[in-house]
């Protein structure tokens, strides 16, 4: 069996898709064995046809749907054959080294049901990739500002680990057996939050969220979620969606109710305040995204009062139930 399946969902980004896949071609395979399987959540563009042609060794699956990173995952975890799969996304460059150390730590922690590591840009800054599972105290940049102390980002901090509640999808270490068991990530997402999602799952078994601080693999943040003002815009938009779903599925009573109606109303109030901001300066597209962002919120908001669901239009999951 092949020691280590590693998942990389694709959607454009080609520059970034190939400096990632170059280092994987560079291993050398001596003490573990692995494969690579792209998905390409169908681009619609040659460009992918040609990176396929160049990197010959590796498994390509080009996807029918853009069912974003859930669907993505899900379609190249149950094509690979590896004891452990590694999602990484496309905008990270891993060594064979620092992912050989992560691969042993897996194997030699069985309670670690997933793993992930630090990460840091080309220019060594680091990302934040981890942190405490949404609550009412910790929802917005403010409330983290205020609250943060309330909502630690991580226990049992020592050299080696420490434990959040959830780590980013751009590098998740998960055995196969139990991703099958958990139904991989949850399609009623189409992008952002279905990590939170999926450590959430473990957590409630229980089962333990590992980050190694000793290991660190550079990745270079928005590669296909930053192509242009639409592109920007839709992704911007799932954030929201995808926090709502996430609320409306591990939050009950009282406090889902209390969450859900605080978000709308700060998305509403904050989220007005910046698309007019947009319209003013509608020739600066960093601000103009704004308005954008806001026009798909009231869609959204409008659509889910109607079909009394938070569930992402985008996602598969939507569609699966549109049509049955």
């Amino acid at each position: 069996m092949t020691d280590l399946s590693i998942i990389i969902v694709s959607y454009k980004g080609w520059e970034r898709l190939t400096k990632c896949l170059e280092a994987l071609n560079s291993f050398t395979g001596k003490n573990f064995s692995t494969e690579v399987i792209v998905v390409d959540n169908r681009t619609d563009d040659e460009t992918i046809l040609k990176i396929e042609e160049r990197f010959q060794k590796f498994r390509f699956i080009h996807n029918k749907i853009n069912g974003g990173f859930a669907n993505g995952c899900n379609l190249g975890g149950k094509n690979a054959g590896g004891e452990f799969l590694l999602f990484l996304n496309p905008d990270t460059v891993a060594s064979e080294s620092e992912l050989e150390k992560l691969l042993n730590i897996a194997k030699q922690n069985p309670a670690f049901s997933i793993l992930s590591c630090r990460q840091v840009n080309e220019n060594g800054k680091e990302c934040i990739v981890s942190g405490p599972f949404p609550q009412f105290f910790n929802l917005t940049g403010f409330q983290r500002a205020v609250f943060g102390r309330l909502t630690p980002d991580a226990r049992c901090l020592t050299p080696e680990f420490s434990f959040p509640d959830w780590i980013s999808g751009s590098v998740v270490m998960i055995r196969k057996e139990l991703f099958q068991k958990l139904k991989g990530f949850d399609e009623d997402f189409w992008m952002y939050f279905e990590d939170v999602d999926l450590c959430r799952r473990v957590r409630n078994i229980p089962g333990e969220i590992a980050f190694c601080r000793n290991i660190t693999i550079e990745h270079n943040h928005g590669g296909s979620s930053r192509i242009n003002l639409k592109t920007a815009s839709l992704t911007k938009t799932e954030v929201h969606i995808s926090r709502h779903i996430y609320i409306s599925k591990h939050k009950t009573g009282l406090d889902r109710v209390l969450i859900q109606t605080f978000l709308i109303i700060n998305n509403l109030i904050s989220g007005g305040l910046m698309a007019l901001l947009g319209l003013l300066f509608f020739f600066v597209p960093k601000v103009f995204v704004r308005t954008l962002i806001y026009f798909r919120l009231i869609s959204y908001y409008t659509g889910s009062l109607f079909r009394l669901s938070w569930i992402s239009p985008r996602s598969v999951n939507f569609h699966k139930k549109r049509t049955e």
